[in-house]
């Protein structure tokens, strides 16, 4: 007589807090680092079925990449120039 054995292996959604993480981060710092890893592991965890916590990281990788003035000038992104007797240019 011989036993079975079944393994059942359970994944852990750790590309989706990962994305969620750096994403968040980098609103606030190191954007051009921190935004572009939450954009690839955000898409990590959409493949990987986590599409909650891959969206988000999407969603907090595309606000750092807005918010970042680093970024914005690597993607020829328009400004908004304020001049003062001027008015607003776009």
């Amino acid at each position: 007589m011989s036993e079975e054995k079944i393994i059942i292996k359970q994944s852990t959604p750790i590309y989706g807090t990962l994305g969620i993480i750096f994403g968040f981060v980098g609103i606030f710092i190191l954007s051009p680092l921190f935004s572009p890893l939450a954009l690839i592991l955000g898409s990590l965890a959409c493949l990987q079925k986590e599409f909650t916590a891959g969206i988000l990281s999407i969603v907090f990788a595309i606000l750092g990449i807005i918010t970042s003035p680093i970024l914005m000038a690597l993607l020829n992104m328009p400004n908004i120039i304020i001049y003062q007797n001027q008015g607003v240019f776009l």
